[in-house]
């Protein structure tokens, strides 16, 4: 199953600040199925999907010329790829 990386970094900080309104609840989530404590795990999640981030963006950028603008389709072809 690929997700786009906006819809990651979405998801993982959505879940950090879940995390933080409810420790416990999501303790009993997480730990069980990870046997990781939730937030290790979340900051972990969130440091990787910012370097997903960073290197499509990279490579983005050294897929085009300075000044050039991709087409939406384009756009969402290089975000797609990010995934290994």
């Amino acid at each position: 199953m690929g997700v786009a990386v906006d819809e990651a970094q979405l998801l993982v900080e959505t879940a950090l600040r879940v995390a933080d309104w409810d420790t416990a609840r999501t303790r009993d989530i997480v730990d069980p199925t990870t046997h990781e404590p939730a937030l290790a795990l979340l900051t972990c999640l969130n440091r990787e999907v910012r370097a997903t981030a960073q290197a499509a963006r990279e490579r983005a950028d050294a897929a085009y010329p300075d000044g050039y603008e991709p087409t939406e389709d384009e756009e969402s072809a290089a975000w797609r790829g990010t995934g290994g």
